[in-house]
């Protein structure tokens, strides 16, 4: 369990530079088009901008509870992308804290 409670850790910590892609991406779109902080929302993004995703989105709506899909997707972009950059980082560092 210890094991497996480090490789996430090192997961969360490691996906960071990810996320700030994905964050300055967001902010890129926000400065160079009409979209404002709240109107670019993260299914807006998926099917402007990534649009391979979509067919993982149309299959979680099978499984996932559709309102609380709709909801998680209807978030705006760069505040809820730059909340979870925030949030899986310090969680992967405070659980090396605790293993150590």
């Amino acid at each position: 369990m210890i094991a497996f409670l480090r490789v996430f850790a090192y997961l969360c910590i490691w996906t960071t530079p990810l996320q700030l892609f994905f964050i300055l991406w967001g902010v890129w779109v926000l400065v160079s088009t009409d979209y404002t902080l709240f109107s670019l929302t993260v299914l807006e993004f998926i099917t402007q901008y990534v649009r391979f995703l979509l067919p993982v989105f149309k299959w979680l709506y099978t499984w996932l509870w559709n309102p609380y899909l709709d909801f998680i997707l209807s978030l705006p972009f760069v505040l809820s992308q730059s909340l979870k950059a925030i949030f899986s980082t310090w969680l992967g560092f405070w659980i090396l804290k605790q293993l150590n």
